[in-house]
């Protein structure tokens, strides 16, 4: 297969097609007209010697083939496109940019409030919308523009190649109790820590931390006895038990000033979490993302 023998103009068909999952709306998309964009999608099929796009009673769904080259195609383009175009001017003040932010309830409950009052002052019309980290970091959707930063702490970010990563916070663990629990005073011994049952913040679903990763490096481990992946519901289960609650300090002063619960100082040599912010080489240079990138770590 040569690149010479591909009109590149049949790329931009294969995007559309890709996105728009129907002929006639790729055509529209285009600007071309529906018989056009049905003998592109022939020479495409030719082409790559797959039929890329397969009719069914939800519409067209693209194959295995067709997946695996879009991604590629889609980044492709849009370093062509951003080549090819002077930047964008970016005005805060007037924008009315919608920023996508794919993250962990952390930051929702620690960051998000002071950027959306900040954003308030700076850039009435701009918006946020959030959605939370799962266990997979959303690398498609910062290549093709969906997402446009990842924030996460260490843990959950398993980060792929030639996506760009900073650091940006540094925060320490502080643990939670009831404020009547019988055992525990200001602060948790190591010995405490692995008795005491726990309730793990688990946003992800996993079974683990670094808090159970260092243990294990002293040969110990904790009891953990309830997982959730809710800070509300772990804080309304801790303050009614005398579980304990592991979690970085930001976060444990929020909930011990709205529960019926008090903060506790940890063994020294525990580990600290690092908040990350992850995004797509494509656009880096995007004036909007540059802004963005930079209001956050001045936040931070």
């Amino acid at each position: 297969m040569k690149l010479h023998q591909l009109d590149l103009n049949l790329l931009l068909a294969f995007d559309a097609l890709m996105k728009q999952r129907n002929v006639t709306r790729a055509a529209e998309q285009l600007f071309i007209s529906q018989p056009a964009m049905s003998h592109a999608l022939n020479r495409l099929r030719q082409f790559f010697a797959d039929p890329l796009l397969v009719r069914s009673q939800a519409g067209m769904v693209p194959t295995a083939r067709a997946l695996e080259l879009h991604l590629a195609v889609h980044q492709a383009l849009a370093l062509l496109e951003q080549q090819l175009s002077r930047p964008a001017q970016f005005d805060p003040a007037t924008s009315r940019r919608r920023f996508v932010l794919s993250t962990t309830d952390y930051v929702e409950c620690v960051l998000i409030p002071p950027l959306i009052r900040r954003l308030k002052q700076i850039a009435p019309l701009v918006g946020i919308e959030i959605h939370i980290l799962r266990d997979k970091l959303p690398e498609e959707g910062l290549a093709n523009g969906e997402v446009d930063l990842v924030l996460g702490f260490d843990e959950y970010m398993k980060l792929p190649g030639g996506l760009q990563k900073e650091t940006w916070l540094t925060e320490p663990l502080a643990g939670l109790v009831s404020q009547d629990h019988k055992v525990v005073g200001t602060r948790v011994s190591l010995e405490e820590l692995t008795t005491l049952p726990h309730v793990f913040h688990s946003p992800l679903g996993t079974r683990e931390s670094i808090v159970d990763t260092w243990l294990a490096q002293l040969g110990l481990r904790r009891i953990i006895s309830v997982n959730s992946q809710s800070y509300m519901s772990a804080a309304a289960i801790v303050s009614q038990t005398d579980h304990l609650l592991v979690l970085p300090q930001k976060v444990a002063e929020l909930l011990a000033g709205a529960w019926p619960l008090k903060r506790v100082a940890l063994p020294e040599d525990l580990p600290d979490y690092h908040l990350n912010c992850v995004w797509h080489p494509l656009h880096d240079r995007q004036p909007a993302l540059q802004w963005l990138r930079q209001l956050i770590r001045e936040l931070i």
